[in-house]
């Protein structure tokens, strides 16, 4: 199984998941261009994607679905209310298929469970993918770490979670105190606390790497969320964990089960 992240943070999101030869993306929140320039840089070919999964229909998750659907042929997934949120029909993309959560869809090679999680969008969802006796689970925007969300990450070999922000820096920092409130909220994004509670309830001893995602440039620092998870690592007797730090606006090297 290979893990690469495209690109991770407000100015845009996308995951590349492979197991042996065959791939899908989490998220296209670059544009159509980036991110076909970040797939053949890294040796992929963009018509070579089996599918496109859109966690929820914000620009910095779903800006290129639409042009890269169409110009490499590559099906798109959603929830209905994010097709609906995006202004989309069926017909804007190659393809287009619905997803519900709690419907796993299974396509042979991998299976994707989707799973609700708290966010400020229409239907948004993280995921859980398994192939290849290997699981990774994948939730990048949510305001907090319900039961559910603790439950679908459980025994997961790889975890890309969400580490937005640090607490003090996003009380201090220079936004608005409206959208300090909707990022700390219940339906904003995971503080450095909040992912490592969550990864302290989730890493399992199958569990050989976590990627910090969705990192704030204005509320966060890479070594604020590293030193805040890899305690609860330690506290949890997981030091041995690898933990990495998802790049903004560049690609991160690739994890390698």
């Amino acid at each position: 199984m290979r893990v690469i992240s495209l690109g991770s943070g407000s100015k845009g999101n996308a995951t590349l998941v492979e197991f042996g030869r065959r791939r899908v993306l989490v998220d296209a929140g670059l544009s159509a261009k980036s991110l076909a320039q970040r797939l053949l840089a890294m040796g992929v070919e963009p018509a070579s994607l089996e599918g496109v999964f859109l966690s929820h229909e914000h620009q910095d998750h779903a800006r290129g679905a639409e042009r890269f659907s169409r110009k490499h042929g590559v099906p798109v997934f959603s929830t209905v209310e994010t097709l609906e949120a995006m202004d989309c029909s069926p017909v804007h993309f190659a393809q287009w298929h619905s997803l519900e959560p709690g419907r796993v869809i299974d396509m042979g090679w991998v299976r994707v469970d989707p799973f609700p999680v708290p966010h400020d969008a229409a239907g948004p969802v993280g995921f859980v993918l398994e192939g290849d006796a290997l699981k990774v689970g994948i939730a990048t925007d949510l305001g907090q770490a319900t039961t559910l969300v603790v439950q679908r990450l459980r025994g997961c070999h790889m975890l890309m979670v969400e580490s937005n922000h640090d607490d003090a820096l996003l009380r201090d920092g220079p936004y608005p105190w409206q959208i300090k409130q909707r990022v700390g909220g219940r339906l904003g994004h995971l503080s450095n606390t909040e992912a490592a509670d969550l990864v302290e309830k989730t890493v399992g001893d199958g569990c050989q790497a976590v990627l910090l995602a969705h990192l704030s440039e204005s509320n966060n620092t890479p070594h604020l969320a590293q030193k805040a998870v890899r305690e609860a690592l330690v506290r949890r007797g997981h030091e041995c964990v690898s933990l990495q730090v998802a790049r903004t606006r560049s690609v991160t090297p690739p994890i390698v089960l």
